[in-house]
């Protein structure tokens, strides 16, 4: 089942909603590296603060996908050097989530985000080279692969 655009926003991220996100957080076996034990998420307040403060101290802008009333995702615009570029990261809740068209959706909505209310023109995205979904979403919201390096490869897209 594919989900209407509409339905699909952003919004900026609270220590609240970051709390109702975990909550209902799975870790996702595609974003773990080759040779690396998987491990199931187990909540905790005490993390979720760290994580929390961890954007804050690392000047990042967490944004939330909202699926209706719902927030399944978020999305981190990370390594900002304003008024030239930035490096966004997605990751839903769970499993639930995929396939839908929600992840392709909150990326474009990211990247009309990051060049028009940031006014950052180039931005870069990253994804484990074994997550071919990841490379298809990014492929879909317009972002082109340029290298591969070890474990990861490499996208980004451009104002025009």
């Amino acid at each position: 089942m594919k989900v209407e655009q509409d339905i699909i926003r952003l919004a900026p991220m609270t220590p609240e909603m970051y709390r109702t996100y975990f909550a209902e957080y799975e870790n996702d076996h595609d974003l773990f590296l080759p040779g690396q034990a998987y491990a199931p998420y187990v909540y905790s307040e005490e993390k979720v603060a760290k994580y929390v403060q961890r954007q804050r101290d690392l000047n990042r802008v967490p944004l939330a996908i909202m699926y209706g009333n719902e927030i399944v995702g978020e999305i981190i615009i990370k390594n900002i050097e304003p008024h030239k570029c930035a490096t966004m990261g997605i990751a839903l809740k769970n499993a639930k989530y995929k396939d839908r068209g929600i992840g392709t959706q909150a990326e474009k909505l990211a990247v009309r985000y990051v060049f028009e209310e940031l006014d950052i023109p180039t931005l870069y995205a990253d994804t484990i080279r074994t997550n071919c979904r990841s490379q298809h979403v990014l492929e879909k919201a317009g972002f082109t692969f340029i290298r591969e390096e070890r474990d990861y490869k490499y996208y980004r897209i451009e104002r025009q």
